[in-house]
């Protein structure tokens, strides 16, 4: 990227921004209102208004249902053909690392079985100036086709930060990013070029994200059914029907020219890759799936999950805010339907964590309120058929996920997965709290705790033997 493309990136980025703020008293005056007006409705019909907003969320489960439905009978997408690669452009693989010196040796190790012509492969590993162990880690064992991206001291100290840092000092024509404890399919560059040059409107891809630690405990095989469900069913399903959707932290592939062009990444946003979908399809480009995944390792405590799920919950409010500003963009029909992925995507996710854990232990009390004294609300046989369809459905997902992902054996513990969704709802009360006292802190997910058994490194179909 050139000086001049540096700044008219920081310039778009700035007026982003700019029009970001314009908009927000207005938003979060409506915001307060619509709170005002369901307090006071409340205070004064207490019992009809639980009722109305019960109806509402019921019929919105059963229209999410139907939806998810069509998303488990699609046919899985089969991968581009590879041998029609003729011309290899420049890709950039871009890694930011910090504190994580344990990781490197094996990160290098497995970025290096990419298949990808050397000379037009460049791998970016971008360390913070603060972390001299990570630094002299990569230093020890840099070698070709390696390079150290140093990000001096600043603020805020967060993983978008330092890849629009990394960015000027990249060559490629595609870019992508990877997470340290990441085995990405050795050919997931080619598969993602492949499609690029079969989709020429596509301006980024998202490659499926699957653990190699499932089998650690209890936590680590909801967290490997919870993927499954939303990158081997619920996202290819969005990219199918041409619908914007959040790109996942790791192995989206990005055109450099669609990067630059709405100004990288929004250093500011804690979930950067969701706010950088919705960006793009605000230009009105779209992104697309590729069935070549990337393995990674899942958390297997609860203290460091509930961290990572409050910075994504956090990071999801941040961006449904700020393209709640302009939610139509680009103002056709493909704006129309940028705005309902927002609301399907983000804002249903947010929805259902916040509600579901309440829903559940209102219920319970519900139950034995009405045994024990008889105390009736006006619910109806729908009620219960649409909480049903909702919860057997999303299940499904988990089981069609797992298959798809190779993992059926996984399925037996999908019938657990409402128990692992109640969990949600301690870290998106955190989300709440932070978006207020420290936006844009970032909770950093250790990696290198939870490795399975010791065994050959790649488990992929068609992989090259070591």
């Amino acid at each position: 990227m050139s000086w001049g493309q540096m700044k008219r990136s920081k310039i778009a980025v700035s007026a982003l921004r700019r029009a970001d703020r314009s908009s927000s008293f207005l938003l979060k005056s409506l915001l307060w209102l619509g709170l005002v007006c369901l307090a006071f409705s409340f205070y004064n019909w207490p019992i009809q208004t639980f009722f109305n907003l019960f109806s509402i969320i019921a019929g919105l489960n059963v229209l999410v249902a139907i939806l998810r439905l069509f998303a488990i009978f699609q046919i899985k997408p089969s991968r581009p053909k590879l041998a029609k690669l003729t011309e290899f452009p420049k890709y950039s693989v871009l890694v930011p690392i910090l504190n994580e010196a344990n990781m490197v040796p094996r990160l290098m190790n497995r970025l290096e079985r990419l298949d990808y012509p050397a000379d037009k492969l460049e791998i970016l590993l971008i360390c913070e100036e603060i972390d001299a162990a990570t630094i002299r880690a990569v230093r020890m064992n840099l070698r070709p086709p390696f390079r150290l991206i140093i990000t001096p001291k600043g603020t805020p100290q967060t993983k978008p930060r330092a890849l629009n840092y990394a960015l000027p000092h990249s060559d490629g024509e595609i870019i992508t990013v990877y997470d340290a404890e990441d085995k990405p399919h050795p050919e997931q560059l080619k598969t993602a070029l492949a499609a690029f040059n079969q989709n020429p409107d596509w301006a980024g891809l998202q490659a499926p994200l699957n653990y190699y630690n499932s089998e650690i405990n209890w936590l680590t095989r909801q967290f490997s059914l919870e993927y499954a469900a939303l990158f081997h069913v619920w996202v290819p399903f969005l990219a199918k029907l041409g619908a914007p959707f959040p790109l996942g932290g790791t192995s989206n592939h990005i055109r450099r020219s669609a990067l630059e062009s709405c100004g990288g990444w929004d250093a500011h946003n804690v979930t950067e890759d969701a706010d950088l979908s919705f960006r793009l399809s605000a230009r009105g480009s779209k992104i697309g799936f590729i069935d070549c995944p990337t393995e990674e390792e899942a958390v297997c405590n609860l203290q460091d999950w509930n961290k990572q799920r409050s910075r994504w919950m956090k990071g999801f409010m941040q961006t449904w805010l700020v393209h709640m500003h302009r939610p139509f963009r680009p103002m056709n029909f493909y704006g129309l339907i940028r705005f309902f992925t927002l609301q399907l995507t983000l804002g249903y996710t947010l929805l259902c964590a916040t509600l579901f854990c309440l829903s559940v232990i209102a219920g319970c009390l519900y139950v034995s309120m009405h045994y024990f004294t008889g105390f009736t609300l006006p619910f109806s046989v729908l009620h219960f058929i649409a909480f049903s369809l909702s919860l057997a459905v999303a299940i499904m997902l988990g089981i069609i996920g797992v298959v798809r992902a190779g993992k059926p054996h996984l399925a037996i513990f999908a019938p657990l997965m409402p128990i692992y969704w109640m969990l949600l709802f301690w870290p998106v009360v955190k989300a709440f709290i932070e978006i207020w006292r420290r936006p844009f802190h970032w909770h950093k997910t250790p990696h290198g705790i939870c490795l399975p058994p010791k065994k050959p490194e790649h488990s992929f179909a068609n992989a090259p033997a070591e």
